[in-house]
């Protein structure tokens, strides 16, 4: 039987430590040895699909020219920029209405989260051309580590045995919650706080300026990393006992599933987006006295531990290669 020829259309990797090049790698890693396909990446316009991931002109012309199925994999929707990049307000409704329009036009549409289906068909797009595909993790990548190695981690990071590590991932901009984050680690000096991720863009990124000046001289109890490679994410995912990510707006959240792959109880803001996928597998709050809270009883209840604890093996379970592969190699044959 010919295989399904594929060009993926993706500049995701051109900026290190962002969500959406974690999300294209794990899938061209996922698809790459499938004997049903056969992917490029950039290439020309004789394909069978012309699967964008990126939102950049060049990819959606090459889908709009070539006569394969046009497939835009919404990693985003047009609102969820907001807080993260700094720009002039004209620029930010010219580029939300450029997104929206690419979305139209393409033939699929492949979500992230199944609440974006209703938001399509409000927008008039055909609800059967729409396919929920979750974001997944490999075990390969993300996974619980033995007491000896994390110990290791700790000592490398001059980290006690004995401290109590909260940690978060992403970039260093308002939209992650990070005025909530500090602020919890200012109000709790006795637990640590730990931030993986930078300045993906520079002084585009909303409060650069005042997250600079922390960055540079942190709290006793705070530490950043800025942008590290993934294998060290992992270990200091499995060093810490707690993933608090405290976001303003998430399409999905792909390192909610990086944690939850290490089995830590998870804590994240309580916005709806998070609902149909997350279940109630997480604590959440909306406000940095509601986090302190939820942090302070994870710290002094074992139980409570425990119980969320498992219930993050729940959302790695969800989330595996095996049930999502399935779910891209039917989308692929039905298109």
């Amino acid at each position: 039987m010919r295989k399904i020829k594929i060009n993926m259309l993706s500049y995701a990797n051109s900026v290190k430590g962002q969500g959406v090049g974690t999300a294209y790698l794990e899938l061209m890693n996922l698809l790459k040895n499938n004997k049903s396909f056969d992917i490029d990446v950039n290439k020309g316009l004789d394909y069978d699909v012309m699967h964008v991931h990126t939102m950049d002109p060049i990819s959606f012309i090459k889908q709009r020219l070539s006569k394969g199925k046009g497939v835009t994999h919404v990693h985003f929707l047009p609102n969820t920029l907001e807080g993260a990049i700094k720009a002039p307000k004209i620029f930010m409704n010219l580029f939300k209405k450029y997104v929206k329009r690419m979305y139209m036009k393409s033939d699929y549409l492949v979500v992230v989260n199944p609440d974006y289906i209703k938001i399509f068909e409000e927008w008039g797009f055909k609800k059967e051309n729409i396919f929920y595909i979750p974001n997944f993790i490999s075990s390969k990548n993300f996974y619980k580590m033995d007491k000896k190695s994390i110990m290791n981690i700790r000592k490398k990071y001059k980290y006690k045995d004995s401290d109590f590590i909260v940690v978060s991932v992403g970039q260093l901009h308002n939209g992650k919650g990070i005025k909530d984050f500090f602020k919890c680690a200012k109000d709790n000096p006795d637990i640590k706080f730990l931030w993986i991720g930078g300045f993906n863009f520079g002084s585009f990124m909303e409060g650069y300026e005042e997250t600079k000046k922390i960055y540079e001289n942190p709290y006793p109890n705070l530490k950043f990393t800025g942008i590290i490679d993934r294998k060290e994410v992992n270990k200091l995912l499995n060093a810490s006992d707690v993933f608090f990510l405290p976001s303003l707006a998430e399409s999905f959240s792909i390192v909610t599933i990086e944690a939850s792959n290490t089995g830590k109880p998870i804590v994240l803001r309580d916005l709806d987006v998070y609902k149909n996928i997350f279940f109630d597998n997480y604590l959440k709050g909306n406000n940095d006295k509601e986090f302190s809270k939820i942090l302070r009883e994870l710290k002094d209840n074992k139980e409570l531990y425990k119980i969320y604890s498992k219930k993050s093996n729940n959302i790695k379970n969800e989330y595996s290669e095996k049930n999502v592969l399935k779910k891209w190699e039917n989308m692929y044959k039905q298109l």
